[in-house]
């Protein structure tokens, strides 16, 4: 591949290839590129522009992931060849559980056409904790506290599955936008892939029961 890094280079010149790079190290760090946020344009482009796209999709399939575009959504990245859940490689159950809710929240709204620009579902924290609690009633010996959900919710935010607002105090809730690359992982049967989750791995260790509960205490105290 360097040689075809290079040979872009001379193409088109130094400051492309370092914009071509710049992308390349976002997609690894953050998986996804979302073009309403803010300083992502030159890399959004260049992974979308017609002249990288054969170089930048060779690049990530030599380490076995597969480069995905929207244009109409705005959105760009990258997700395994060979997982089942493609965008959620290596990670722990609660982590997987919580995508799954959040998904399922972004099909739910989208299948009854609550859906803004490029396909966004606005919601809140409390609206979505409810849902995980409900989808997952009966299926976890703890739920996971609120802290714990709020840190999960921030790590799918570094990936640019969603955007966290601020808390409101008076609230007591934040609102939380929902964005369509979180699709990747909804479908009908998601109740059902929660349960599997659960089923096939330790949801919580003795030590997470014991801090859950601790934090949980807290929480109410």
């Amino acid at each position: 591949m360097l040689a075809e890094f290079e040979e872009m280079e001379a193409r088109f010149g130094a400051d492309k290839g370092a914009e071509l790079r710049k992308a390349c190290r976002y997609l690894i760090r953050h998986q996804f590129i979302y073009a309403g946020d803010r300083g992502v344009s030159v890399i959004y482009d260049i992974v979308m522009d017609g002249r990288f796209r054969g170089l930048i999709d060779d690049f990530f399939d030599c380490m076995g992931y597969k480069v995905l575009r929207d244009q109409e959504e705005q959105w760009t990245g990258i997700i395994l060849h060979d997982e089942e859940m493609s965008s959620t490689p290596k990670m722990r159950v609660d982590e997987t559980i919580v995508l799954l809710v959040a998904a399922a929240h972004w099909q739910d709204e989208a299948n009854q056409g609550n859906v803004e620009d490029r396909a966004t579902v606005l919601t809140t924290f409390n609206a979505l904790y409810d849902k995980y609690k409900e989808m997952t009633q009966g299926a976890v010996r703890v739920p996971l506290s609120t802290s714990k959900f709020t840190d999960i919710l921030r790590e799918m935010s570094a990936r640019n599955l969603l955007w966290i607002g601020e808390q409101d105090k008076e609230m007591q809730d934040r609102e939380i936008v929902l964005r369509p690359m979180i699709k990747l992982v909804s479908g009908s049967d998601m109740l059902k892939r929660i349960e599997d989750h659960v089923k096939t791995e330790d949801y919580l260790t003795p030590a997470d029961d014991q801090n859950s509960g601790e934090e949980a205490e807290m929480e109410n105290a």
